[in-house]
């Protein structure tokens, strides 16, 4: 599911109203305290699973470059 607008839906409801278009909200939450905290753990995994993806990466590249060194030695 992909939050559309997980903040300042107000700015693009009456952004829409002028062009005649209403704008529905489904599932608001009642909560807004747990759906920042939500929203805010999510963003945390994300930049992890970026940064170990990365050094994941780097270790990679470093064994393949240290394989073909050892392959052109012999």
């Amino acid at each position: 599911m992909i939050d559309f607008a997980p903040f300042g839906s107000n700015y693009l409801d009456v952004l829409l109203s002028r062009c005649g278009v209403t704008l529905d909200i489904v599932n608001a939450v009642d909560d807004k305290r747990d759906d920042l905290m939500t929203d805010l753990v999510g963003i945390i995994t994300s930049f992890a699973a970026r940064l170990y993806g990365q050094r994941r990466g780097k270790r990679k590249t470093e064994k393949i470059i240290a394989t073909l060194q050892a392959t052109d030695e012999e």
